[in-house]
């Protein structure tokens, strides 16, 4: 339903479903009703801060420009300041799979499989791998700590005597 000063709208901005943009910038302007939005013209649109030409174009898509005189107030030079608004992007562009790059085009994604130069990868290691792995480690610290359990026991058990021979101990 067109809009006209003789003919406001009812309603508020919010409801006539503009870009969140524009509804900030008309509403910080105090614009809310739909019926103030109608009397302005593209130039007092222009005037008010956060609105560009892409808003107004989206403003102008929902409510006309309004007319003076019985004539329309809009002219080519205005259709021609401010283009129509872009499409908002849908969220299907960043689920789809990724477009091929430049680097991806001179750098392949997988090297060539040569045997000669790119020797097979290994097979698979068996389940008991890893209970061989931590038995290894296991070993390995024991055999690690062998020394200085013998250098301890080396130092202790003298320094108990001593003390058992001075009366110190039990």
């Amino acid at each position: 339903m067109p809009t006209t000063p003789e003919q406001p709208t009812a309603g508020t901005v919010r409801d006539l479903g503009l870009p969140t943009r524009a509804v900030t910038a008309l509403t910080r302007a105090g614009i809310t009703r739909a019926d103030q939005l109608a009397r302005l013209t593209r130039r007092d649109l222009a005037g008010i801060d956060g609105l560009g030409a892409g808003s107004i174009a989206a403003i102008r898509l929902v409510v006309p420009e309004p007319h003076q005189d019985g004539a329309p107030s809009r002219s080519p030079e205005d259709d021609a300041e401010s283009p129509r608004a872009l499409p908002i992007p849908s969220l299907e562009s960043l689920r789809a799979p990724r477009g091929r790059t430049t680097v991806d085009l001179i750098v392949p994604a997988t090297p060539p499989r040569d045997p000669a130069v790119w020797p097979a990868p290994p097979p698979p290691r068996p389940p008991e791998y890893a209970d061989l792995w931590r038995i290894g480690r296991r070993v390995a610290g024991s055999v690690a700590g062998a020394p200085w359990r013998l250098a301890r026991g080396s130092v202790l058990v003298p320094v108990r005597l001593v003390a058992r021979l001075l009366g110190h101990g039990r």
